[in-house]
């Protein structure tokens, strides 16, 4: 996963001007030069994620069992070419999330919402009102830029509340049982802390990529945002102390 990166004030700097023409990404460098702070999800790549890493062993391993290996190819090429396979499975899959995910922003912030992705927005727009009944001032990718040194760009927030939404892509139709929601919680309360709430509701929608208007659910109380403060708190001076770069302002 690629860093990200914000302007104290909040403004998402993602890219920079490359000295030979283009863009290219912001680093570490860049972010000490020009006063950036880390994401929270560039900050939360500190703690070890089993299950990702879960996952992405059974994309390799499923590759493998349907690629066959060429006649007289290189175990090096082999491997190379099982990587890549997996690798663009996990990258459509994330591409599909995207699409999803900026449907349900459209829609928020007043825009169109293609045809394929109506099933998606409703559920996602049912499932608000059934969690959280009465709150209707959802706003949409509000960013801002944390003084303790962090920044984000939040899903979907209440600014009359302070309950903060964030949306994920998933397979299936959430029918076999299996639980969603893990530590998601590690990432919502930066959020909520960063855009000027104190702890409270919060919650996770996941919205099937496979199966258009499915849709699952987890609110977060305000005690388990609490506790998801402190692990993001001892987090963020983790990765200060391994980048040896405190974006404290």
């Amino acid at each position: 996963m690629a860093d990200h990166w914000y302007a104290r004030d909040g403004k998402p700097s993602y890219e920079i001007e490359s000295k030979g023409g283009g863009l290219r990404a912001v680093t570490l460098r860049d972010a000490r030069t020009l006063g950036l702070v880390p994401s929270v999800t560039t900050v939360l790549q500190v703690i070890d994620k089993p299950a990702l890493t879960s996952w992405k062993v059974d994309q390799g391993i499923m590759a493998a069992l349907t690629l066959p290996k060429l006649e007289g190819e290189a175990d090096r090429e082999y491997l190379a070419r099982i990587k890549a396979d997996s690798g663009q499975q996990a990258k459509d899959a994330a591409d599909e999330g995207t699409r999803i995910h900026d449907a349900i922003e459209q829609h928020y912030k007043g825009g169109a919402v293609p045809d394929k992705y109506r099933l998606h927005v409703a559920a996602v727009e049912a499932e608000l009102a059934r969690i959280f009944p009465g709150v209707t001032d959802w706003v949409a990718e509000q960013s801002f830029g944390s003084s303790l040194g962090y920044g984000g760009k939040v899903d979907l927030h209440s600014p009359s509340t302070g309950i903060t939404v964030d949306h994920k892509g998933k397979d299936g139709d959430f029918t076999d049982g299996k639980k969603l929601a893990y530590d998601q919680h590690w990432q919502l309360a930066p959020y909520q802390a960063g855009l000027g709430f104190s702890p409270g509701p919060a919650a996770n929608i996941f919205v099937s990529r496979t199966h258009p208007g499915a849709i699952a659910s987890h609110v977060w109380t305000a005690d388990d945002m609490t506790h998801g403060l402190q692990v993001f708190m001892a987090a963020l001076g983790l990765w200060k102390a391994i980048k040896k770069f405190d974006p404290s302002f």
